[in-house]
């Protein structure tokens, strides 16, 4: 690809790719690409996503996350913004549709809760955005949560968030509704309501939370996967069962001393078939687990 590739998603029959590579008119500068193959092609060249005829690119910097949600691509940079681009049937392409700025820097994680995007940030926020508006709704921060005032029958966050780096953002849902999960390198998890935007639970681990990933056991039962600084892998439980009345609650942990785990950072997880899951460390190793047993779930 030329360059560092940060993202890569599956989705829609499309292969989507995001990374950094040199500009054809600015030669000696990184600017953040994404392209999409069609996997019923493959042999075709690549879509191109492009903001403009003179800025053949789609941000300034890396693209580090790629969120698809039916025709519309939602991309992310290292610059801060966050940018939706819908399919034109006519150019077979896809074009820019809006940009969402107000991080101060890289995007970390992208969820989509009805009309809300939700989007996270190594500057330690997470922000909620009206996707019709195009507006900043919400700030969750360290210092700051909501909108000052909130306007009158929105979405009303009521706990500060993270300490540090938000990793990474997970949309889980249950019967309940749709919860957002944040990650954060001061090593709590906490859930949301997508709708309400309220913390409904917070858990710490004592170390960095690097990534997330949904998985399910062997029938098909979900869990949440954690990618943590020392290279461990830690399950929670999503939802209260029979078994495991308690939602959050640690399922197992895994880790280098194990035989089972990385010895640097794990830096992705990715679920796979059911019972099955990858991850993929600092220490240059790419796992693969299955998961057998009752996990009591």
């Amino acid at each position: 690809m030329g360059g560092r590739v940060h993202s890569l998603v599956v989705a829609s029959n499309f292969l989507f790719c995001g990374f950094e590579s040199i500009s054809p008119l600015l030669p000696e500068i990184n600017v953040g690409m994404v392209h999409a193959w069609n996997l019923a092609n493959p042999a075709d060249p690549p879509l191109e996503f492009h903001m403009s005829p003179l800025a053949p690119y789609a941000h300034g910097q890396g693209v580090t996350q790629i969120l698809v949600d039916g025709h519309t691509v939602v991309s992310g940079s290292k610059d801060g913004t966050v940018k939706l681009w819908s399919y034109d049937v006519a150019t077979n392409g896809f074009k820019l549709t809006q940009e969402f700025s107000g991080h101060a820097r890289e995007i970390t994680g992208l969820a989509v809760a009805d009309t809300v995007l939700w989007t996270s940030s190594t500057d330690g926020s997470i922000r909620i955005w009206d996707i019709g508006k195009g507006d900043c709704q919400y700030l969750i921060s360290m210092a700051h949560a909501g909108a000052t005032p909130p306007p009158p029958g929105s979405i009303q966050p009521q706990s500060p968030g993270h300490t540090n780096a938000v990793s990474s953002l997970v949309s889980f849902k249950s019967a309940n509704g749709v919860f957002i999960l944040s990650s954060s390198l001061d090593g709590d998890v906490k859930a949301w309501n997508g709708t309400t935007g309220q913390c409904v639970a917070s858990e710490s681990h004592g170390e960095g939370v690097v990534t997330m990933s949904m998985a399910t056991d062997s029938t098909g039962k979900p869990l949440l996967l954690l990618g943590l600084e020392s290279g461990s892998i830690m399950a929670r439980n999503l939802e209260p069962t029979q078994k495991i009345p308690q939602a959050f609650a640690p399922i197992f942990k895994l880790s280098q001393h194990m035989t089972a785990g990385h010895s640097g950072a794990v830096k992705t997880l990715s679920k796979g078939s059911p019972g099955t899951f990858y991850s993929g460390g600092m220490d240059g190793k790419a796992l693969v687990f299955e998961l057998t047993g009752d996990l009591g779930l």
